[in-house]
């Protein structure tokens, strides 16, 4: 019996076992990339550099490029009967073509919830098609920036600004979720830095054992 490999993996210890994602390599995937968040990328070391997890990534970015990727996906979700699902741990929205796949998928998965942190609003012909993937009832657009980037000069009605923050005193502006640096995690931060850090990352989230499954900010509100 032939055995039909996943495009999917469940969960993390972040987003826990009920979060599905689909992963992508990073760098060759990411567009709108800063060099700042290249210099802090988490999916370019420790266990995302190991042969067998770059292997998968490349054979996902693969499977993107395949006409009949959305309908597999669309397959996927339905017989594994995914609730909830995180697009890119690793890499991004990478070319107009695939956005499209995205939304293809979503609009046929209503029984899945959808979210999607992005650095591609950067390049303007995934920009555009970002503003139809926030308008999808069970999909949370996130525009990712950092002090590189700046904050987005548009930011379409149904989407929030994840700010990477890399120094303590760095104005994260009108951004709505706020994600630190790693040197950053063991300090002591002020009140208004940790009321928009993410609940993961912080000594008090991490007490409670917060994940994004029981966090739901970003995939519900």
């Amino acid at each position: 019996m032939q055995t039909i490999r996943g495009l999917l993996v469940a969960g993390n210890e972040k987003l826990s076992q009920q979060a599905f994602h689909f992963d992508l390599p990073a760098g060759l995937t990411c567009p709108g990339k800063s060099g700042l968040c290249m210099s802090r990328c988490y999916a370019r070391k420790g266990r995302f550099a190991f042969p067998q997890v770059q292997e998968r990534l490349n054979w996902c970015y693969e499977q993107s490029k395949r006409d009949d990727f959305a309908d597999r996906l669309v397959d996927e979700l339905y017989r594994k009967g995914v609730l909830l699902m995180r697009w890119h741990c690793a890499g991004d929205i990478y070319c107009p073509a695939y956005a499209r796949k995205m939304l293809d998928v979503m609009v046929r998965s209503p029984h899945t919830s959808f979210w999607c942190y992005t650095r591609s609003w950067r390049v303007p012909t995934i920009s555009l098609i970002l503003k139809e993937l926030s308008l999808v009832p069970n999909m949370k657009l996130w525009l990712s920036a950092d002090a590189e980037t700046g904050y987005p000069d548009e930011v379409p009605e149904n989407a929030r600004v994840a700010w990477m923050q890399t120094s303590v005193d760095e104005d994260v502006g009108d951004s709505d979720l706020v994600f630190l640096d790693h040197p950053l995690r063991k300090l002591t931060l002020p009140l208004h830095v940790l009321e928009k850090a993410c609940p993961t990352e912080t000594p008090e989230g991490k007490k409670k054992g917060t994940t994004c499954a029981t966090c739901r900010y970003c995939w519900t509100e």
